[in-house]
C-alpha cells in the first residue's frame, strides 16, 4: 500500500508498505480521506520532534470503508462507512473505569509518537480495534468524517466551559478547533461569540461561521473593545486556542470574576501565567484535552448539518502531495486552514 512517511523536518516519503491484515477484534479500513492536524505541523518544523518521530506514518483524523474484518467481529461488516476515534484507551485504568476515557493512564494516539509509536492513516490502509470506529451516516462524506475528532474536541470544550444560555464566549485563535468552538458555543446557547485571532482572513471566515465580533489581539484598543462588548464585565467563557503565554494571559485578564477559561492551546509545557487574575478574580481555568463521550453527538452534529463545515475545509489535495498540504498549512499568507487528503 502507498504511505506518506514522515522522514525528519519538511521533508516526506511516499513509500510502499506491506497491507496490514485485521487480527481478533479488528477491522481493516480502506482510508479514504485524512485531515492534517495543527498538531502535526509542530514536528513537521523541527518543534517537539518526538511527537512525531522520523519514520512514523501521521494521521489522527480519518475516515473511509471496511474492507474486511478480524475473527469475532460482528457488528461490522465489508463496506460499512466509518469515522476513527484515534484516542485508544486500555478500558482497565482508574480514568477508563470512570468514563473518562480520554484521560487514560496508557492512552495512545494513532500518527503519534508521544506515548508509544503507533503509525496513522496517511496511507491507504489501516487496522483498528472495532472499538475505535463510528458508523459514518450516507449523509456525511468521507471528507467531514475526518471532522470527529476536531469537531469532537470543540464539543467538548465548551461542554467542558460549561457554555449556557445568555453567556458571551470569547474565542480565541480561530484555526479549525477554534472555527468549530464557534458554531458550537452559539449551539451550546451563547448570546455573544467573539473570536480573536492575528489573521484578518480567518476572522473573516469566524464572521461568516457566526461570530459576532471579530478582534484582532494586537490592536492597541483590544481590552477596551470586550469591556465595551460585555457591559465592563468581561466575558462569562474565555476559550484559549492558541497556545502560548500573551493569548493566556489575555484571556485571563479579560474573563470576568469568576468566569471560565478554558485551556485547549499549548506550543510549550510551561508558560508564564498572570497568576493574580486567578486568584483574586476566583477563575475557573479548565483544561480540555480529547473528548470522551461526545462521538455519536459529533456524528448527529455533522449528519444534521448543525455545523458548517465545508468552509473550514479549505484544500483537498491527493496522498502523494502530502508536502505540499503541510507546507500551504505553515505559510501564513496561504489562506489554509483543514487541508484533507485523499489516498
Amino acid at each position: 500500500m502507498k504511505a506518506a512517511v514522515f522522514t525528519g523536518p519538511y521533508e516526506f516519503e511516499m513509500r510502499e508498505r506491506e497491507k496490514p491484515v485485521p487480527g481478533k477484534n479488528e477491522v481493516l479500513i480502506r482510508i479514504r480521506s485524512v485531515g492534517i492536524c495543527g498538531s502535526d505541523l509542530h514536528p513537521y518544523m523541527g518543534d517537539g520532534i518526538d511527537r512525531r518521530e522520523p519514520g512514523i506514518i501521521m494521521g489522527h483524523e480519518a475516515a473511509g470503508d471496511i474492507e474486511e474484518v478480524g475473527e469475532n467481529v460482528t457488528k461490522w461488516k465489508p463496506g460499512d462507512r466509518v469515522a476513527i476515534n484515534p484516542q485508544i484507551n486500555c478500558e482497565e485504568c482508574v480514568q477508563c473505569k470512570k468514563g473518562l476515557p480520554h484521560l487514560c493512564d496508557r492512552a495512545l494516539l494513532i500518527g503519534s509518537s508521544m506515548r508509544g509509536f503507533l503509525d496513522g492513516a496517511m496511507c491507504e490502509y489501516i487496522v483498528m480495534h472495532e472499538k475505535q470506529i463510528y458508523h459514518l451516516p450516507d449523509e456525511v462524506s468521507y471528507d467531514y468524517g475526518t471532522f470527529l475528532d476536531p469537531l469532537g474536541n470543540a464539543i467538548h470544550l465548551i461542554n467542558r466551559g460549561g457554555v449556557k444560555l445568555g453567556d458571551t464566549v470569547v474565542i480565541m485563535g480561530v484555526g479549525t478547533i477554534g472555527l468549530l468552538a464557534v458554531q458550537t458555543a452559539r449551539l451550546a446557547g451563547a448570546v455573544k461569540v467573539i473570536a480573536v485571532d492575528l489573521s484578518d482572513y480567518k476572522l473573516g471566515i469566524a464572521k461568516e461561521l457566526g461570530a459576532d465580533i471579530c478582534l484582532k489581539s494586537d490592536d492597541p484598543d483590544f481590552m477596551e473593545k470586550i469591556r465595551q462588548e460585555t457591559d465592563g464585565l468581561g466575558p462569562d467563557v474565555v476559550v484559549e486556542a492558541v497556545g502560548i503565554g500573551v493569548t493566556y494571559n489575555l484571556a485571563l485578564t479579560m474573563c470576568r470574576k469568576r468566569g471560565t477559561v478554558v485551556a485547549l492551546g499549548f506550543t510549550k509545557p510551561q508558560l508564564d501565567l498572570a497568576i493574580q487574575q486567578i486568584v483574586y478574580k476566583e477563575l475557573n481555568v479548565l483544561g480540555s484535552t480529547g473528548y470522551a463521550d461526545e462521538c455519536k453527538t459529533t456524528i448527529e452534529y455533522m449528519r444534521k448539518e448543525l455545523v458548517d463545515i465545508e468552509t473550514v475545509i479549505t484544500h483537498r489535495l491527493p496522498l502523494e502531495k502530502v508536502k505540499e498540504g503541510f507546507d500551504l498549512l505553515c505559510k501564513k499568507d496561504s489562506k489554509a486552514i483543514k487541508v484533507i487528503l485523499n489516498p
